[in-house]
């Protein structure tokens, strides 16, 4: 088995990291940065750019520029509209209901644009370890449904990855934390990233980590951040001008850098200028905004997320029965826990002092590389007790959601709860499966049903049938149900379906696959061709340097070597001739050299 990779897949940046030996590396990306953008870029012709090149796109051509598409992850379509507004793509609705993307006229899945991210970082780990990479840890927001998992899951599986394991960022962060680390103590985990915001409540040992309680939201991050600061240029701008630009995409999307250069910078100075030159222009001529953004006013905008993030944790308090005194130590996660105002009212809450030991973009992925190093038997086992995020539990009388598995239990566990019929004579029953906290079912998602058939004819509520839930340690939920008078029974095993089928997932990876192999070839195709354009410099400049001193047959050969190779450049296409003509060039002109004695033969 080769190095099992882990993952950050977040949705501004993301990073990956593996273990060498018992340490945690970050992986260095194709363009030497550690963190790696996740917005994907497709031209015209349908050729995709993920990362740094992607991201300078946005500006140009935002409407095929796909930024923050985790928050779009095995989402149903009318769950994410308000999300749809944050965005200059287009998001639409699929044929079953789920999150589309949509540039030209082809439709894009969430999972196949997160695939594209995931494709990105696999490429730069075999690059760095010189190896294949096939497997990896993923981790997601502690608040994703079983449905968003699975959707991760299926964007590593058409990354060509096998995914061997989901884990919570908190935890991953909390994995880091405890690495090597010989005391106990209770932290919390908060982790306030691009697009979703976790407070996890946890108690770590030598080699155990137990999660107590986690919170969260899943449509919270530095991107409504910076929408705060867009609508405040916004108006801005209207004072200036009296002009509405917010249905100018290419006039957001400046906007958007513009607040997001902004919040980065505010977190060190206490204000910040913001000058765009010719955000505009009409009939009497271009229009600028310029304009000065202080400390004081960013926080006033952004206070009501600040503030929701404290309930939060307030919240996750209550939840594991634990008081700010009981906390050691408190974790800062993500890029927006850099925000001074946001560690100020951390600080103030939990009254303890902040760690801030970690990168807060790259801790999540040292802890996936540390799981994965448990995975692969290199790294001390530390045993994960995780919770569950939601609520488990099925539709009863009345369209009401019984719960069966509170959220925040320790898995794995297991549950048993005794049902009836609701009709005289009832043969059928249908065990709804739900995941949620509202006590109305419709309001909560469906995790999937099955029916119990050949029940015995009696009357209503006298049939005893207990239903019983289990998750393992994988946080797979295994729902049966059995007739205790009649030994009727039925089993589902829920894992989370996103409306992609095993044929498409698969059909997707091949498709992937093949694009991967064709941008390989495409990369290495023009390596080669600028490698025998610079040998063919090279030749010209040695016959110019040395045209006195050589026969005229030689001369003859140099022309004749230098007519073959620029027709060669200009009409071959085949990658193993272009080979064969670098190889002859490069002996050519070291046997030049040798009879001159002079001139530098260029390396093949």
């Amino acid at each position: 088995m080769g190095k099992v990779i882990g993952i950050d897949l977040g949705t501004t940046n993301s990073v990956c990291a593996y273990m060498d030996r018992r340490e945690p590396v970050v992986i260095i990306n194709s363009e030497g940065g550690r963190v790696t953008p996740s917005v994907v870029g497709i031209s015209k012709n349908g050729e995709r750019f993920v990362g740094d090149i992607a991201k300078r796109q946005l500006l140009i051509n935002p409407e095929a520029t796909i930024h923050s598409i985790k928050r779009f992850m095995g989402r149903r379509y009318r769950d994410a509209l308000s999300d749809c507004a944050s965005v200059q793509y287009k998001v639409v609705e699929t044929r079953n209901g789920d999150c589309g993307v949509e540039v030209g006229d082809r439709l894009y899945l969430p999972q196949e644009i997160s695939a594209m991210i995931l494709q990105k970082l696999r490429k730069s780990a075999e690059d760095f370890l010189g190896e294949q990479v096939t497997e990896a840890v993923i981790t997601v927001p502690a608040y994703f449904t079983d449905r968003q998992r699975q959707a991760t899951k299926d964007a590593g599986t058409i990354a060509g990855l096998n995914v061997l394991r989901i884990i919570n960022e908190p935890t991953a962060a909390a994995l880091a934390y405890v690495h090597d680390r010989k005391r106990s103590s209770t932290i919390a985990v908060y982790d306030f990233g691009g697009g979703t915001f976790d407070i996890s409540l946890l108690e770590v040992d030598r080699d155990l980590a137990e999660v107590r309680a986690t919170r969260g939201n899943n449509a919270l991050g530095g991107a409504d951040i910076d929408n705060k600061i867009v609508h405040w240029l916004l108006e801005e701008f209207y004072k200036e001008h009296g002009i509405d630009v917010s249905d100018d995409k290419v006039v957001l999307q400046r906007l958007r850098d513009a607040a997001e250069r902004a919040k980065l910078e505010l977190s060190a100075a206490y204000d910040t200028d913001i000058h765009l030159p010719f955000l505009l222009a009409n009939a009497s001529g271009p229009k600028h905004l310029q304009c000065t953004l202080t400390r004081a006013t960013f926080e006033s905008l952004a206070m009501p997320l600040f503030e929701r993030t404290i309930e939060e944790c307030r919240r996750a308090m209550e939840d594991s029965r634990m008081s700010p005194e009981d906390i050691d130590e408190v974790i800062l996660v993500g890029g927006s826990s850099r925000i001074p105002m946001v560690q100020a009212m951390v600080q103030d809450l939990f009254k303890r002092p902040l760690n801030k030991s970690f990168n807060p973009d790259e801790v999540v992925a040292v802890g996936a590389a540390i799981q994965a190093g448990i995975l692969e038997g290199d790294v001390k086992a530390v045993t994960l007790l995780d919770v569950t995020n939601f609520s488990l539990g099925i539709e009863v009388e009345g369209r009401r959601f019984a719960k069966l598995i509170p959220k925040n239990t320790t898995i794995p566990t297991q549950k048993t709860q005794l049902v009836s019929t609701v009709a005289e004579n009832q043969r059928t029953v249908k065990i709804h499966v739900l995941q949620g906290e509202s006590p109305d079912a419709r309001d909560n998602v469906s995790l999937g049903d099955f029916e119990l058939v050949g029940i015995p004819p009696a009357k209503r509520g006298e049939p005893r049938i207990h239903v019983k839930f289990a998750i393992d340690s994988n946080g797979i939920v295994h729902v049966s149900a059995k007739d205790s008078r009649s030994g009727v029974s039925g089993e589902i095993t829920i894992e989370a379906p996103t409306g992609m089928t095993q044929s498409q997932i698969e059909e997707l990876r091949e498709e992937h696959e093949t694009i991967h192999r064709r941008s390989t070839d495409s990369h290495e195709m023009k390596e080669l061709r600028h490698q025998i354009e610079k040998q063919l410099v090279s030749l010209e400049n040695f016959l110019r340097d040395n045209r006195g001193f050589l026969h005229k047959k030689d001369i003859f050969e140099i022309e004749q070597a230098l007519k073959r190779g620029r027709m060669a450049l200009l009409k071959s296409s085949d990658k193993t001739n272009l080979d064969d003509l670098s190889m002859y060039l490069a002996r050519f002109f070291a046997h030049l050299a040798d009879k001159t004695g002079g001139g530098d033969a260029p390396v093949h």
